[in-house]
């Protein structure tokens, strides 16, 4: 199992493929797994760069709290390029993956080629409800008391953003259920908190040079968060997926893998990557 120690901390990563670099990170709650519709599609073409944030799937979760953040793991995200000697790429992620890709791109214009936020209110900057403030604070709790079974099933009946297409089968509610139960609580717990605390205020989106696709499901609840992520980034173009929701690579994977690659095309055709 591929790791690397940043700054003290193992993270997991995958790499599948040869070609230019596109790096990959999913949701909060998520693991590098769920990239694995993808990874076919993309590796013919790119260098598919897949990897777990710490505090999820394959990566350590250190115990101290201020040990994470979506900044936090932006700078992970270079730490592995480093890693990996990748001076440039295409960075894309999903929800919280999303805010981490955005802060990257923020924070290190010149090593993104190409930018792609994906079903996310974190890239927004938009401040999370009351309402979706008081499930996360419950799912610490959860958390704290140990039992992934029941922070899985909390966590997945009150995020309306899983009620849609990925869990409506039998087999989907039990492949996001099994993503949840898998988390190091701990790491978890920490991530969400960190989370809570986060401040990006959306007006530094405009400080985003690269080519940007934003790109939501047409039932995806950050969907208008995904609409100010595009207003703000300069040329940044938009697309909705029809039919899908916050998981728009699980709802609708086929229209998902070409609304990305043929963005891909249009930059490398434009800018000669």
């Amino acid at each position: 199992m591929p790791q690397v120690q940043i700054d003290g901390v193992s993270i997991y990563y995958e790499s599948h493929g040869e070609g230019f670099p596109l790096v990959l990170t999913y949701c909060l709650g998520g693991n590098a797994s769920m990239w694995s519709g993808q990874i076919p599609a993309f590796a013919k073409q790119y260098r598919c760069i897949v990897w777990d944030p710490r505090g999820h799937g394959g990566s350590e979760s250190p115990p101290q709290s201020e040990q994470y953040g979506v900044q936090r793991s932006a700078e992970d995200l270079r730490g592995l390029l480093d890693h990996l000697e990748v001076e440039q790429a295409y960075v894309g992620g999903l929800s919280m993956g999303g805010g981490i890709a955005a802060r990257f791109a923020v924070a290190s214009p010149e090593r993104v080629a190409a930018l792609m936020i994906l079903d996310s209110n974190t890239a927004s900057g938009v401040p999370l409800s009351p309402e979706r403030r008081a499930v996360r604070e419950k799912t610490i709790e959860l958390c704290e008391a140990g039992d992934m079974d029941a922070v899985a099933t909390y966590f997945l009946q009150a995020n309306a953003s899983y009620h849609l297409h990925a869990g409506d089968s039998p087999e989907g509610r039990q492949r996001l259920h099994r993503m949840i139960y898998s988390l190091n609580p701990i790491g978890f717990a920490n991530t969400i908190r960190s989370m809570l605390q986060s401040d990006f205020p959306t007006e530094r989106l405009a400080q985003i040079t690269a080519p940007t696709l934003v790109l939501a499901g047409d039932r995806d609840p950050a969907l208008e968060a995904a609409r100010l992520t595009h207003r703000t980034i300069p040329g940044a173009v938009f697309a909705a997926i029809p039919g899908a929701g916050h998981l728009s690579n699980l709802d609708q994977p086929q229209a998902f893998e070409r609304h990305i690659l043929d963005f891909l095309h249009d930059v490398s055709g434009s800018f000669g990557v």
